[in-house]
């Protein structure tokens, strides 16, 4: 009676650890291991470059300089328009926007020498700090979206 305690105790343990396994990895990004080490690349390249070229006015944390310079933490601006992000970042922008609610005019100087990767790694780090969803920008995707900036808005 016992070895089958034992025995139902040690089929029940493992039910649970390969229902918990199975678990996590279901609600794992759906990225490939591939684009998860892809991801963390340009995380890891995209904050260095973020530190170099945003973050004396956005700040380290992303939270912008009061009612001068807009946040990108939970910025809605960046939520709802990639392409625009992207511009920005490379093209800068002039003339008043809001964000959260919040009125900037406070000019953001273009970064013209940031090549289509480097933006891709910025924008990837932005978009996956601070509270932000879990995704990669890729550079074919910021290549084509950076040949679009003349037309947009």
């Amino acid at each position: 009676m016992r070895q089958l305690l034992v025995s139902f105790y040690i089929m029940a343990m493992m039910s649970i650890v390969v229902s918990a396994c199975g678990t996590s990895t279901d609600q794992k990004d759906k990225l490939s291991r591939k684009d998860q080490i892809k991801l963390k690349q340009y995380i890891i390249e995209g904050k260095q470059l973020y530190t170099l070229h945003c973050s004396n006015c956005h700040q380290k944390d992303g939270t912008g300089l009061g009612k001068l310079i807009p946040p990108l933490a939970n910025a809605d601006y960046m939520a709802e328009d990639l392409n625009r992000t992207v511009c920005l970042i490379k093209n800068g922008i002039a003339g008043e926007i809001v964000v959260n609610g919040q009125q900037y005019n406070q000019p953001m100087p273009a970064n013209p020498k940031l090549t289509p990767l480097e933006v891709a790694e910025i924008t990837t780090y932005i978009y996956n700090t601070w509270g932000n969803e879990k995704r990669i920008i890729l550079v074919n995707d910021v290549a084509e979206i950076l040949n679009g900036c003349g037309n947009a808005d």
